[in-house]
């Protein structure tokens, strides 16, 4: 029997809805953070960073760790190394002579969607669940009101009692039902062609200590990926930072 069933996302939804999501830190655990940052002043220290190096390090300190590691400027040091088995050019980046941020900016991917799950997958275990994920080709598939059945939602769940082909083991309960829009708009079948070789990838982390964003990239001619690490204590220090350096590039304009 063959049921169709004109639903806008729910099973979507549902598929999404499963991965496990953290809130990031709450706002008692940023105050507390906070009062501990002023306690520890200039000694601060944070108990994350990147490797070995930790937030707040003196410029000297993160050399002495990474001796391969070249200026790039008075706030910046640049190395190339590998990373998840992967070539990658590391940014360390300083605000006031103390270590704040990281980007690393990986410089061959293969396969960049296998690429971005290992590092979301690394990166969860060290940093737990992301706050938010986000997928262009997905949302332009949903939009368009991509055809989906009970039967692959089932295996993208790893539901128990389907077979290999994806029906129920149950001959007795073998019933289809189609999840799909009808009637999807013609421009967003367009984009949701588009961005099957067109789209971007991003998954995010938050704790008290650090923000994480994975970001994955892929246009028809090439693909990126990129981690950027900040420290939570020296946010607004590089807020500022980014400001006062758009300002001066208003300058040349």
């Amino acid at each position: 029997m063959r049921i169709a069933v004109c639903v806008c996302g729910w099973v979507l939804i549902l598929v999404v809805g499963c991965a496990p999501r953290s809130k990031g830190p709450s706002p008692q655990a940023r105050r507390e953070a906070m009062q501990d940052w002023a306690r520890q002043g200039s000694n601060y220290r944070s108990t994350e960073g990147f490797q070995e190096a930790r937030w707040g390090m003196a410029l000297e300190e993160v050399q002495a760790l990474f001796p391969e590691a070249k200026p790039l400027n008075r706030g910046a040091l640049h190395l190339q190394t590998t990373i998840a088995k992967m070539p990658a050019a590391v940014n360390l980046g300083f605000l006031g002579g103390r270590f704040v941020a990281v980007d690393v900016v990986f410089l061959e991917i293969a396969e960049i969607r296998e690429s971005h799950q290992l590092l979301r997958d690394l990166l969860s275990q060290k940093y737990g669940p992301p706050v938010r994920d986000r997928d262009t080709a997905d949302e332009a598939q949903r939009r368009a009101g991509k055809y989906r059945t009970a039967t692959e939602v089932a295996i993208t769940l790893g539901r128990p009692g389907f077979s290999n082909s994806g029906w129920p083991q149950d001959g007795a309960s073998q019933a289809r039902v189609d999840v799909r829009v009808e009637h999807p708009d013609e421009e967003a079948l367009l984009q949701a062609r588009a961005a099957r070789s067109d789209f971007k990838l991003w998954s995010r982390w938050r704790t008290t200590e650090s923000h994480v964003k994975l970001t994955g990239l892929k246009s028809p001619n090439a693909a990126s990926i990129v981690i950027e690490y900040e420290s939570a204590r020296y946010e607004s220090e590089i807020t500022r930072a980014r400001a006062l350096e758009r300002q001066e590039m208003v300058k040349d304009l």
